[in-house]
């Protein structure tokens, strides 16, 4: 009997999906640590968390040295930084990697300069956390995703 529960707990164990490792680019901590910990309770995603005080130079650094399967980074990163410039060079230096960018500006202002900057979707910081799960996992899936405001998915 104990052979058959082992055995029961290795299959459940077996069909767990894979946490999926997400970099977070932000220079907030309040808002780092949130989202880790939702990424962090969910089954299939996981969170590391990038905190510098060069962005672009340990961004770049960071996923030089470990594979990522999504990086999350915030449109202004406080200071000089820009998230749309390190979209940038994010996806000249990793093309495969998917960027999913987060803002609290509206989608009409931001949305279009992000994906034509490679991200792959855009999701403001103040939607529900279902929709932003829903764009991570859009995203993940190979998908452009975009809030609910006015910028279409399509001309991309």
């Amino acid at each position: 009997m104990a052979k058959s529960k082992k055995s029961a707990n290795k299959q459940s164990q077996s069909q767990k999906p894979r946490k999926r490792e997400i970099l977070l680019v932000d220079d907030h901590p309040l808002f780092r640590r949130g989202m880790g910990a939702l990424l962090d309770s969910q089954d299939d995603l996981g969170s590391v968390r990038q905190a510098e005080a060069d962005f672009r130079r340990t961004t770049l650094d960071t996923i030089r040295r470990r594979k990522f399967d999504l990086a999350i980074v915030d449109i202004g990163l406080g200071g000089s930084a820009n998230g749309i410039e390190l979209v940038k060079s994010i996806t000249a230096e990793q093309p495969e990697l998917p960027v999913l960018m987060v803002s609290m500006h509206d989608e009409m202002l931001y949305a279009e300069r992000a994906l034509r900057a490679g991200a792959r979707g855009y999701v403001m910081k103040r939607e529900a956390l279902d929709c932003v799960l829903g764009a991570i996992r859009d995203v993940l899936r190979g998908e452009i995703s975009i809030g609910p405001g006015d910028v279409e998915a399509n001309d991309f």
